[in-house]
């Protein structure tokens, strides 16, 4: 009697990696077929899991993302979910709160969720500038400004649905890049002021212009990003302080805002459009000082900087416009954003260049971002303004179905791949999950494999039917009879002798 073959080797979850699968399957990111198909793929390499391992195959496996990833093993449970809107990955932090990167669960479409954090939620004040934001960005609809698609609420917590920009602000472009071409800052302060005209048409301000609010699309087009200081102004000091806070950024803000920002129109987000240009074409803002009020005091009384000084190469046409968008006297700038897109363009088309050729910042976009996102996702692990209640790991009610004693058949056509993949970043939606591409897989796999049978049957009988034929066609040609020559009749020369030579 044969001995039974042994059976094949289990894999081997310790005690951290098996809470690390409950905690993601608790966080609804993740089931336990596709944990199973992972670790079913990563077996022949290894059959002990670590969490780290186990995590790595996921995010290979396109079931999570790197911060995804990052939080589970961190131990969180919660935050991945926002309403009708999965967390993907965090993409900035405001005073106000974070903004993340959202997939929604049935349209799998990517959106900005800007989300107000707790503190601001139980200030009254606070939550009117994030509704105030919402009403302003849902009047603009243009090419160069941030769409706000819906206001929501989930779980008490406020968020506000924007449109995902694929690229990288300015500031963050000028840090990895150094200073900007000609070119490239024309075209910049070119898009971004037709953004600013089609908001100051509108009645509204921005109030807070600066690089980083000047967003830079993969292909090349700015947009105006944060509305949130539009019509708002000064705003009261929490408490009995009294205190007014200066809304803006003391480096791009004008002298008029810096005073009284309730009563300004819109040569203040003139004059800081000027002081971002200084900043694109040099690397540094306008005015120097170690506090705040230095900074703002030099706004108020300084003489604007000459821009030549440190670029040479900046055209006079330029540099006369970016010392007037700078004026000290609001009715010493130009008059309208309308008024500097005509500016611009004259300047843009003596340079030669083509009004909606974007490709001096294409270039700049495309060029791959190596900022590190470190310290931004660890701001994020203990964010409450997304989940409420602690991360213990969920009690698992059967047992018998957290079991890797029994794993799925993997197939070449049916296996996530748990091994790094050759993509770039996060940007773009995660791959469908193993489950579901299994089942496409499978069911392609079986109508191709149908279709390829009958096609060699039928190849198979013409190539037999064509052999039959030679083969008889020879046959026939062996055995056939020659026919009888026809005799030739020769003389010889003699005349009497005759020779008979058979025809052939």
């Amino acid at each position: 009697m044969s001995a039974e073959s042994p059976p094949a080797s289990a894999p081997i979850l310790d005690e951290e990696s098996r809470a690390l699968v409950r905690r993601s399957i608790a966080a609804g990111v993740v089931t336990l077929d596709e944990i199973k198909t992972v670790v079913a793929s990563l077996m022949t390499d290894d059959t002990r899991f670590t969490p780290q391992r186990l995590a790595d195959g996921m995010q290979n496996a396109g079931l999570l993302t790197r911060w995804q990833s990052s939080k589970l093993l961190a131990g969180k449970s919660k935050g991945f979910f926002l309403g009708a809107y999965k967390l993907l990955r965090p993409l900035g932090k405001g005073g106000m709160g974070m903004v993340y990167l959202g997939e929604h669960s049935v349209m799998k479409r990517q959106m900005a969720l800007k989300i107000l954090n707790s503190d601001s939620s139980r200030d009254e004040r606070r939550i009117q500038r994030f509704q105030e934001e919402a009403r302003a960005s849902a009047q603009l609809d243009h090419p160069n400004i941030v769409r706000a698609y819906d206001f929501n609420q989930s779980n008490g917590k406020l968020y506000i649905v924007m449109e995902y920009i694929d690229g990288i602000d300015l500031h963050q472009v000028v840090a990895r890049d150094g200073v900007m071409s000609i070119a490239a800052a024309i075209d910049a302060m070119y898009q971004a002021t037709g953004g600013l005209a089609h908001a100051h048409e509108r009645g509204i301000i921005h109030r807070d212009i600066k690089p980083s609010n000047l967003m830079l699309r993969s292909d090349g087009v700015v947009k105006v990003s944060d509305m949130g200081l539009a019509r708002i102004g000064w705003s009261e000091g929490s408490g009995d302080t009294g205190k007014r806070r200066l809304t803006g950024t003391a480096d791009f803000v004008a002298p008029e805002q810096a005073l009284n920002s309730h009563s300004v129109d819109a040569r203040a987000d003139i004059y800081s459009l000027g002081c971002t240009l200084f900043f694109l074409l040099t690397g540094r803002p306008p005015y120097k000082g170690d506090t705040v009020a230095q900074r703002l005091a030099k706004h108020q009384t300084a003489p604007v900087p000459d821009v030549r000084k440190l670029r040479p190469d900046c055209p006079a046409p330029l540099a006369s416009l970016l010392t007037r968008m700078m004026a000290k006297k609001p009715a010493d700038r130009p008059p309208s954003a309308v008024d500097l897109i005509g500016q611009f363009d004259r300047i843009r088309r003596s340079a030669g260049l083509k009004q909606k050729n974007h490709q001096p910042l294409a270039a700049i976009a495309s060029t791959s971002d190596t900022t590190d996102e470190g310290q931004l996702y660890q701001a994020t692990m203990d964010d409450q303004s997304i989940f409420n209640g602690s991360d213990a790991d969920e009690t698992w009610q059967d047992s018998s179905e957290f079991d890797f004693s029994t794993l799925p058949d993997i197939g070449v056509a049916t296996t996530p791949s748990a091994f790094p993949r050759s993509t770039s970043g996060l940007s773009s939606p995660p791959p469908p999950r193993a489950g579901l591409a299994s089942n496409n897989h499978s069911s392609t796999g079986s109508n191709s494999n149908q279709n390829q049978t009958l096609m060699l049957g039928m190849g198979l009988a013409i190539a037999v039917i064509a052999l039959m034929t030679v083969l008889g066609m020879a046959v026939y040609t062996i055995a056939k009879p020659d026919a009888p020559a026809a005799p030739k009749i020769k003389a010889t020369e003699s005349g009497k002798e005759i020779v008979i030579i058979n025809g052939g």
